[in-house]
């Protein structure tokens, strides 16, 4: 009977470290999911930075090329402007001072 005992007694010790071996194991496995959830996350995130700023100097190359081409118009046209004004400023004034008096 006491070898009975002393066997219930060495399973029931055997079963609690396995028990204790797989909840320390269950733990360790949340923890290793925990850090890889962790990593994975913090990858994105830094991936997700690396391409806005990509994103942003590319959008501001193209932005700045299409003011370029804008000042480069606006100049155009206004020497444009300024030319037909030299040409013909005396020939608007006669005209405006005309249609002012005969109006």
């Amino acid at each position: 009977m006491e070898d009975m005992l002393s066997k219930i007694v060495d399973m029931d010790e055997k079963v609690r470290l396995e028990t204790q071996k797989a909840e320390q194991n269950k733990a360790d496995t949340f923890k290793s999911i925990s850090e890889k959830k962790d990593a994975i996350y913090n990858d994105y995130i830094t991936r997700a930075r690396e391409r806005i700023e990509s994103d942003y100097k590319t959008e501001l190359k193209r932005s700045e090329e299409k003011l370029r081409t804008v000042q480069n118009k606006q100049k155009e046209c206004l020497t444009l402007m300024e030319e037909m004004y030299r040409q013909h400023c005396d020939k608007w004034v006669d005209e405006i001072v005309e249609r002012v008096i005969h109006s």
